[in-house]
């Protein structure tokens, strides 16, 4: 049975939200000047954040803040790695009337890890990403969550070596409100 989820009521400004999800990753090729890594990524992570909604856009529209963080298994050529970071998110929640709350996020992270693709620039990389999720109301203070993102992944031009990894990812979790 769905419950009535009202952005105005549930997602005012200040309210907390700590989310958790598991997701799947894999990186793809594109045709760009400067090109990214040709190898074959896969993404197994785990993402946790702590947000807060800030103010009202519009009556039925808040944005907010997260900080998340990641930690993931790579599979790179059959070969063991890892990613962990942190990212500051920016989120916009739209209430639509429903249990269902679609959103948007855009963030800008760090990240360290162990991936060694041919041309790609080291241990330490940006990553901004762009992700569009749903939550769906459990209760009136918790939330079952799907979200895709595009996450890309360079050293911004630190080293001469900078092909990106880019890729689509797909995330389950769960989220509450304080």
């Amino acid at each position: 049975m769905a419950i009535p989820v009202h952005a105005e009521e549930i997602f005012e400004p200040g309210v907390v939200e700590w989310s958790f999800n598991l997701g799947y990753g894999k990186n793809f090729e594109t045709s760009f000047k400067g090109g990214n890594v040709k190898e074959d990524i896969q993404f197994f992570s785990f993402l946790f954040s702590r947000g807060k909604v800030f103010t009202h856009l519009t009556e039925k529209t808040t944005l907010g803040y997260a900080l998340e963080g990641i930690l993931s298994y790579a599979l790179q050529e059959r070969e063991d790695r890892y990613i962990v970071g942190l990212t500051p998110l920016l989120n916009c929640n739209f209430n639509n009337d429903t249990s269902f709350m679609p959103y948007i996020e855009v963030g800008l992270g760090v990240v360290l890890t162990n991936l060694d693709p041919f041309g790609f620039g080291g241990t330490f990389g940006f990553t901004p990403q762009l992700g569009l999720g749903i939550r769906y109301a459990i209760s009136t203070k918790s939330f079952f969550k799907v979200l895709y993102r595009f996450h890309h992944i360079s050293n911004a031009g630190l080293k001469e070596a900078n092909r990106s990894i880019d890729s689509n990812f797909l995330f389950i979790g769960y989220s509450f409100l304080l």
